[in-house]
Formats: structure tokens, C-alpha cells, sequence
């Protein structure tokens, strides 16, 4: 599927000797030769443009993973300056115990 084999080559060879002729075949092969490999060409380049601007895009998301797990983002309270309390309600309820005892 897909690629020409030999007799199908000979078969259009034939045909272009017939209809284009002995003198005008070899620079028609010419041309059509050059015009396959400048498209050969475009379509390697335009395909390693693009492999590489994924590889670029890929390796980005790679270090950005990385930057994220080496610093991770401040929690809300460092953000803003707030500490939590340092007490619990429970603390609070005996040091008034003690205070109401003296």
C-alpha cells in the first residue's frame, strides 16, 4: 500500500516515452527529478522545525515541573504576613484556672 513497484515504473515510463517523446524524456526526467527532491527537502525541514519546536516546548514543561517541586509556592498565611495562633482554647481556659485560684 502506498509506494510503486517496479512494473508500475516501467508502465509510466513507457507511456512517457510515448507521449512526450525520445528528445524531450531525458529533460522532463530532469525536472520532475529535481522537483521531487526540493519537495523532499521542504518536507524534512518543515518536519524538523516542528520536531524541534515540540522538543523546546516539551523540555520547557520539564523544567517548569521541576522549578515547581525544587520551590514550591508559599502557603497563604507566609504570604500574608499572618501567623496562626500559637495557643489552643484549652491552654487558655487553665491559665484562667490558675489565675482565678490566687
Amino acid at each position: 500500500m502506498g509506494g510503486a513497484g517496479f512494473t508500475e515504473m516501467l508502465l509510466l515510463a513507457v507511456i512517457a516515452l510515448i507521449v512526450v517523446g525520445p528528445h524531450r524524456l531525458p529533460k522532463i526526467a530532469r525536472t520532475a527529478g529535481r522537483l521531487t527532491r526540493q519537495a523532499r527537502n521542504a518536507w524534512q525541514g518543515l518536519q524538523s522545525e516542528l520536531q524541534a519546536e515540540l522538543d523546546a516546548d516539551h523540555n520547557r514543561k520539564i523544567m517548569e515541573a521541576t522549578q515547581a517541586r525544587a520551590n514550591p509556592p508559599a502557603s497563604s498565611e507566609e504570604s500574608t504576613g499572618k501567623e496562626a495562633p500559637s495557643g489552643t482554647d484549652g491552654d487558655n481556659g487553665k491559665q484562667d484556672e490558675s489565675a482565678d485560684r490566687n
